[in-house]
């Protein structure tokens, strides 16, 4: 039995008093390379149902992706962020760089606007790994006009590969601070390979620039004590919090809500969540 995972739905991005309220999720939704590597997982033309439908019923204001590559598997080509992004009818920002091409990210078009956008590569590899990069946006609410920024990134998976991801998070605590000197309110979101903890490569840089994992901050918290890799099974209790939303630069971001959504119904898709992670979400509020 998958656990039903209550939460605040639909939340209003601002209110009256002016203040900005934005539901910040990341979701890694895993390689259509996946029937390859491991055949008795649902295809991409299935398993995409389910995250459609986990996305519409979270309904997340903006979300980074990640694994939506373009990739050909056999005779069949993919295109799995224009998947997500038809099914749900979020605008997106997905650079054309290979690299960049998995860790798109969509937000909520009637809410948002897009003012600025980018991207760094940190490594490139052959097809169809691509390698790893980041990917940024700033955002203006059309209901309050005030901006932020929203970062995404996937670091390199593997128990060996601590120096890459100890690298990947030096340049992307770089690039952030290049991005958004000014100290606009930001979020990060990711895969980060690596268990959250205090030694964690990414923790380290990031809290160095004053950003926080808003897991340790938030009001409230929804099934804290559950892996976010799930690995296609049933929600388990663990440490492998690899996924996270960090919230940072203004000092004045309340974060209300920190939720590790558990699918459950029509977001199962034969018998087995949609991912191989799942989609985690951050709620905050800043003036």
């Amino acid at each position: 039995m998958f656990a039903f995972a209550a939460s605040v739905l639909g939340a209003a991005p601002s209110n009256a008093a002016g203040i900005t309220t934005v539901k910040v999720a990341s979701y890694n939704v895993d390689s259509a390379w996946r029937e390859v590597s491991q055949p008795e997982v649902p295809t991409w033309d299935s398993r995409v149902v389910g995250v459609k439908n986990v996305i519409n019923t979270v309904k997340p204001d903006v979300i980074g992706i990640q694994e939506a590559r373009n990739i050909t598997v056999g005779l069949r080509t993919y295109t799995q962020a224009s998947d997500i992004q038809r099914m749900t009818g979020y605008a997106m920002y997905q650079p054309a760089d290979g690299a960049t091409v998995p860790i798109p990210i969509m937000w909520r078009g009637g809410l948002f606007q897009m003012t600025a956008s980018g991207y760094k590569v940190f490594e490139f590899k052959p097809y169809p790994d691509y390698g790893r990069a980041m990917t940024w946006v700033r955002l203006k609410s059309k209901a309050t006009g005030k901006e932020f920024f929203v970062f995404n990134t996937h670091f390199e998976v593997g128990a060996d590969e601590q120096a890459a991801r100890i690298s990947e998070a030096t340049m992307l605590a770089a690039e952030i601070k290049r991005v958004n000197p000014g100290g606009l309110p930001a979020f990060v979101t990711g895969d980060f390979n690596a268990q959250a903890s205090i030694s964690a490569p990414q923790e380290t840089q990031l809290n160095a620039i004053g950003y926080t994992d808003s897991y340790g901050i938030a009001a409230a918290r929804m099934h804290p004590d559950y892996n976010t890799y799930n690995g296609y099974t049933v929600p388990a209790v663990g440490d492998q919090r690899i996924d996270q939303v960090y919230v940072g630069a203004a000092s004045n971001i309340s974060v209300q809500h920190w939720e590790n959504w558990t699918p459950y119904g029509n977001q199962i898709v034969v018998g087995r969540p949609p991912s191989d992670h799942d989609l985690i979400y951050t709620t905050a509020t800043f003036p």
